[in-house]
């Protein structure tokens, strides 16, 4: 039972199809200028339409990047800021966001940690304080990776522009999209960034899309493909793919809630003095997180893996570096701060939630005899 689709999810099979068309049949260059590659590069385009209409944008708002990574380091590289200004970003952002922007801070930014609540949710009136006429550029996570917990990004928008008309906001919604509702026209950001493989997509493929009369500055330079804003020939499968992916996970968002839903029903017995639920229970339905005192969610995660059952204990990109940010801007103290475990379902799998529960149950009993955090 594989249990960490937040990490990356399964291919599905009509990436598969996809592939021999694109490896074979279609494989050539779409700048290229004879008839083949004409209809390779209307084949992007198409694809770039049926995800910009996903999104609630325009085609051409779109930039095609290697992932949702490269999407969060060009709208913070890219986006245009007088040096020496104020950054504003979440304390528990994903680390595209956070590293670049400690990034920028050695380039001379000043860079400002908005805190969260007990869900991972930024709080709101302690955002809107940070926001001075010196900020320039702001970046808080859609649907927080560690949690779940979604942000109210149009609320948050439109008052730091009330507040700063001149700030840029861009919004990480990797875990967001297709997930739950977006539409970025109506979030009315000016960077959002999107990718691939959580929908059941090949890794190595994302986009990030910019407000129409905002502009961006290329982070890769070289044959101007994507308008000249970001230069290499186009992954024509990974696109395709994304945008095939997409439309088969848009459609089955309601499934996905009740999956969610019965996944958190299962857990209930586990939840006491010594487990929290640490998700909020109207985050987005894919993620739910759990903190245990008595056990660390490394070794929880490994005992279960002998049930056949694979969870994650946070972002797959910064476990290996043993990162506390995440449970230290949830507020989590003692032993839970080291106890998290994160399950996170996708929307065509099937699961036995109860065997899940029963699982981590016998598990922790069994732990907490011999293991102390």
């Amino acid at each position: 039972m594989y249990l960490d689709n937040a990490a990356t999810t399964p291919v599905l099979p009509v990436v598969d199809e996809l592939y021999q068309r694109y490896a074979h049949a279609a494989f050539y260059n779409p700048s290229a200028l004879y008839a083949p590659s004409v209809a390779v590069a209307r084949e992007v385009k198409g694809a770039r339409s049926r995800l910009a209409q996903l999104l609630g944008c325009k085609p051409e708002q779109l930039i095609f990047t290697s992932g949702g990574t490269e999407a969060d380091n060009l709208a913070l590289y890219g986006a245009r800021k007088r040096k020496g200004s104020r950054i504003i970003i979440s304390n528990i952002e994903h680390d595209a966001v956070y590293r670049t922007a400690m990034a920028l801070r050695q380039q001379g930014y000043e860079v400002v940690l908005a805190p969260v609540d007990s869900y991972g949710r930024v709080i709101a009136e302690e955002f809107y304080s940070l926001i001075t006429p010196d900020t320039s550029l702001v970046s808080i996570i859609h649907v927080s990776n560690e949690t779940g917990a979604v942000n109210d990004i149009a609320t948050l928008c439109a008052r730091a522009k009330q507040i700063n008309p001149h700030l840029l906001f861009h919004a990480d919604g990797v875990q967001a999209f297709c997930h739950v509702p977006v539409n970025v026209r109506s979030l009315g950001v000016d960077f959002y960034s999107v990718s691939a493989h959580k929908l059941g997509a090949l890794k190595g493929t994302g986009a990030l899309y910019v407000r129409e009369g905002v502009h961006i500055s290329p982070l890769l330079t070289g044959g101007g493909q994507e308008s000249d804003r970001r230069s290499g020939t186009e992954n024509v499968l990974g696109i395709a793919a994304f945008a095939a992916c997409a439309e088969l996970c848009s459609r089955e968002m309601s499934a996905l809630t009740e999956k969610g839903l019965a996944l958190r029903k299962a857990l209930q017995p586990l939840l006491s003095d010594r487990c929290l639920l640490v998700s909020p229970e109207d985050g987005a339905p894919h993620i739910c997180t759990l903190s245990f005192s008595d056990v660390r969610g490394e070794v929880l995660m490994h005992a279960l893996e002998t049930s056949g059952i694979q969870v994650g204990i946070g972002s797959a990109c910064s476990s290996n570096k043993g990162t506390a940010r995440a449970p230290e801007a949830l507020g989590l103290t003692g032993g839970f701060t080291k106890g998290m475990l994160r399950l996170s379902i996708n929307h065509f799998d099937t699961y036995d939630f109860e065997f899940l529960s029963q699982a981590i149950q016998e598990q922790v009993k069994i732990l907490s005899r011999f293991i102390r955090i």
